[in-house]
């Protein structure tokens, strides 16, 4: 998974929960740092449930889980176009075998 060094520690920067959780702004900074500043690829990742506002809700769980499972789930589509926009991406395969001169790539 991605990460960004900030304060002398590396930094979830590639997704999950991370990307629903803060909001979208601090992901476009960590990816575009990692490309510019590391010169690096990004690899990004998200669940297949996050992009589904409308799923079932669970009863039983605890505030914290909850929070944490449903938090902009409403905000998906829309960040994912967003970050489809701000960025250029490649399959992993070609991304990684390709020569370290060209510009990196999230």
């Amino acid at each position: 998974m991605t990460t960004v060094r900030l304060l002398n520690r590396n930094l979830p920067a590639g997704g999950g929960g991370y990307f629903r959780l803060l909001p979208y702004s601090v992901s476009r900074w960590c990816l575009k740092r990692v490309n510019t500043v590391d010169r690096q690829p990004c690899i990004f990742y998200f669940h297949p449930w996050e992009i589904d506002p409308g799923q079932p809700r669970q009863s039983g769980i605890s505030l914290k889980t909850r929070f944490r499972h449903y938090v902009n789930l409403s905000a998906m589509k829309r960040r994912i176009k967003a970050l489809l926009g701000d960025f250029q991406w490649d399959r992993v395969d070609r991304l990684f075998l390709k020569s370290s001169d060209e510009p990196a790539r999230a």
